[in-house]
């Protein structure tokens, strides 16, 4: 049997089993899920075949206590990742986690785990991922974790482990990332400010010239006007600022995650659910404030969110001079002493002057009305429906009731009909995924009812310019993903008027750059994202020219005279369809073969980037047969899901399994 013909065997053989064992479900799968999605608590699948799942207790958390680990215990062996992040688990309720001996990512963070419950984690030996984040843990304690061969990733912020703790784990874990946060030493190095720009010298003038402005400029060198730094206060000046800026839109006086608000100073030093930790005068190392804005910006606790406006390096400076200083709110600039290395950046955002008035604050969203007993009701009983078609629908966040819905597990399944169920409840809904569903335009009509909605995935779906009209009618729409489906610049022309458009992904459709760009200029702030074009594609992916030839054929060579210290000829380049056989026999076919170690996320960096390799050449190649640019298109979105697994993208993995699609390529493609 040809290596190509086998491989979809296979799969057609993996896909029929897949469907028996959605037949015949697991009672205990069936049991626990339907003890644990009451409690509020979320236990759900991590792939369609529904062979391990994932549980979290982050809607539950303050709450979530070593007892609610009981309603995991007869499907031990099927979890593969637990959120306890923020509960109340204590050592001896990990004793429960030992049991769970295919568990691959588990969340600790900030709970009250000491090194004794890092003894019966010692079993785990799946376990790729730790975070032990602000936990009780010692240099003692994560001795115990060498034996964890797996361990990919390891976070210890603010625990009790130290560098020389670290130093001995990584010696017997040298492939684990492991992130024990800032040192003193760290702390001790001075950030760099960016210096003000120096003013162009003014022309020679017949007249003197006239006196400088009220309004203070930084020197070349960075030097604060002394007068404006002894009318300044630094609270009100400069640090509300910049909270306003980068943090008031989620920590308002409306809108409060993490029950933490930071609209003024009280609010501020009064903190969130943590408590008064949020800023600690005269102790930044613990003052949460900076802990978060340090943490690397993939860590779930780092602050601002990845995808929302960064503190600059100049403004973490500046907090942390703030705060070190006594975090006062009535201090001015000269009296609190700006050392070296935020003198500069002090400059450059006091050059102006003072402001004139307070400095707005970035506009909050309407805080959404409480639920009555009704719509609790009504909201449980579509989740239900939800969860019975392998959906997720749950909150966004854990202090909001507003409602989030996600078919990853279900996509093959879900369509238009599915969708309606959401009708009674549109309007809490505010996130929707729904790529690669099976939904039509006439889902557009349910999903113009949810009138909250803000993000919106319709990624490869059958959704295309006649339901984009209705779409354009939700006010408070801010992201838009269309990738691969079919509409054109006539389609999205229709959100001329959605100001609350923020960004619109239109890869692999028909939208034009000249149409993007024709709808940016209506709309303020919207990016459209078109991707590469066909012909930048093909610049990419076109092989290399071959060598000229040679003006003359060269004499044939006796092999009895050939120098044998001559190097040997090149071999010529393999042939697309060899390339194409080469990739899919040694990389598809086998049972340990790469490309199931990719999808099912156990291939490290250097297995990951040989994958890359091996599409970007058969990207490169020509296919037996069907069209080129269908081919390209393909392997472009077996590369782009690669590298997002390589940039450890939550998003990756499933966007492999979607892409490494074997019955449609090789319908279109293989020869016969």
């Amino acid at each position: 049997m040809k290596p190509t013909t086998y491989l979809l065997a296979l799969v057609l053989a993996i896909n029929a089993n897949a469907a028996d064992d959605k037949k015949a479900a697991d009672p205990a799968v069936e049991a626990a899920m339907q003890k644990v999605n009451a409690t509020g608590a979320s236990l759900m699948p991590t792939a369609a075949d529904g062979k391990t799942y994932r549980f979290t207790a982050l809607n539950v958390a303050k709450d979530f206590a070593d007892g609610g680990l009981d309603a995991l215990a007869s499907i031990a062996d099927k979890v593969a990742s637990l959120d306890l992040a923020r509960t109340k688990v204590t050592d001896a309720g990990l004793a429960k986690v030992a049991a769970m001996k295919n568990l691959q990512e588990l969340h600790l963070e900030n709970t009250g785990i000491g090194d004794a419950g890092l003894d019966h984690l010692k079993g785990l030996a799946s376990l790729e991922y730790l975070n032990l984040y602000n936990t009780k843990v010692t240099d003692s304690g994560i001795s115990k974790l060498s034996g964890l061969g797996k361990l990919k990733a390891i976070y210890l912020w603010q625990s009790g482990v130290t560098k020389a703790g670290v130093a001995a784990l990584k010696a017997k874990l040298p492939g684990a990332h492991i992130n024990n946060g800032w040192s003193a030493e760290d702390d001790a190095k001075p950030v760099a400010v960016a210096a003000a720009t120096p003013a162009a010298a003014a022309p020679v003038a017949a007249k003197p010239a006239a006196p400088p402005p009220a309004a203070a400029k930084p020197t070349a060198s960075g030097k604060l006007d002394a007068a404006i730094a002894e009318k300044a206060v630094v609270y009100r000046d400069v640090i509300a600022p910049i909270i306003a800026a980068k943090c008031v839109s989620c920590h308002g006086e409306e809108k409060k995650k993490g029950k933490l608000q930071l609209h003024n100073f009280a609010a501020i030093m009064k903190g969130g659910s943590d408590g008064p930790k949020t800023v600690i005068a005269r102790n930044s190392k613990d003052s949460l404030m900076l802990v978060r804005a340090n943490l690397p910006s993939d860590d779930d606790e780092h602050m601002p969110p990845s995808d929302e406006p960064q503190l600059t390096k100049e403004e973490v400076a500046i907090l942390k001079w703030w705060i070190e200083t006594g975090a006062s709110d009535t201090a001015t600039v000269a009296a609190a002493k700006p050392t070296a290395d935020v003198e500069g950046a002090l400059a450059a955002l006091l050059a102006k002057g003072l402001p004139k008035v307070a400095v707005p604050a970035k506009a909050e969203k309407p805080k959404a009305k409480p639920l009555t007993e009704a719509e609790k009701k009504l909201i449980a009983e579509v989740s239900a429906k939800m969860t019975a078609l392998n959906a997720s629908l749950m909150p966004l966040a854990q202090d909001t009731e507003q409602l989030r819905l996600g078919v990853i597990n279900a996509a093959d399944k879900f369509g238009d009909k599915e969708l309606a169920l959401l009708a009674p409840i549109a309007q809490h809904v505010v996130w929707v995924d729904l790529a690669r569903s099976q939904i039509t335009d006439a889902a557009a009509d349910i999903l113009a009812k949810m009138t909250q909605l803000e993000r919106l995935h319709l990624e490869n779906t059958k959704f295309s310019d006649a339901g984009l009209a209705k779409l354009a009618a939700l006010p408070n729409l801010a992201y838009l993903n269309l990738y691969g489906d079919k509409v054109t610049d006539g389609g999205i022309a229709a959100f001329a008027a959605a100001k609350a458009l923020k960004k619109l992904f239109v890869w692999q459709t028909g939208v034009t750059q000249n149409g993007a760009k024709a709808l940016e200029a209506k709309v303020a702030g919207l990016k459209v994202n078109v991707g590469l074009s066909e012909a930048e594609i093909a610049k990419l992916t076109a092989p290399p020219p071959a060598p000229p030839a040679p003006a003359t054929a060269p004499a044939k060579a006796d092999p009895k005279k050939a120098d044998p210290k001559a190097a040997p000829a090149a071999k010529p380049a393999a042939p697309s369809n060899d390339v194409i056989k080469t990739a899919m026999k040694q990389h598809h076919k086998p049972d340990d073969a790469l490309c199931k170690k990719v999808s099912g996320g156990t291939a490290n960096d250097t297995e990951l980037a040989t994958m890359l390799k091996v599409y970007q050449d058969m990207c490169a190649s020509t296919p037996p047969k069907g069209d080129k640019a269908a081919w390209v298109t393909k392997n472009q979105a077996l590369i782009a899901a690669v590298k997002k697994i390589q940039a450890k993208d939550a998003g990756g993995i499933p966007a492999f399994k979607a892409a490494v699609n074997c019955k449609a390529c090789h319908s279109e493609h293989k020869a016969s």
